[in-house]
């Protein structure tokens, strides 16, 4: 297999075998293969996300993690503001 990289990652990956990270340019590439195989069964496939995660919520919560902490903190003012209310249960 022949891969292409930018210089500069290239430059690192030399720069970390020559400090002892890695046996060789060999070894490095290997581990960082086995890190983005190891990433990407983390993540959806392109496909899969064409198809809807299976639980909205949970894809709402990967996807906008930024809205999911508005909604947190309105929650927790509206409970705060609302600590006299009394429910019947």
């Amino acid at each position: 297999m022949t891969i292409h990289i930018p210089k500069d990652l290239e430059s690192s990956i030399e720069a970390a075998v020559d400090r002892g990270d890695f046996a060789s340019v060999d070894d490095a590439m290997a581990e960082a293969a086995r890190l983005l195989v190891r990433e990407l069964g983390r993540k959806p496939s392109p496909l899969q996300d064409r198809e809807g995660p299976s639980d909205p919520l949970l894809g709402l919560m990967r996807d906008d993690v930024e809205l999911m902490d508005e909604i947190v903190a309105d929650a927790y003012r509206n409970r705060r503001d609302d600590q006299g209310r009394e429910f019947d249960l």
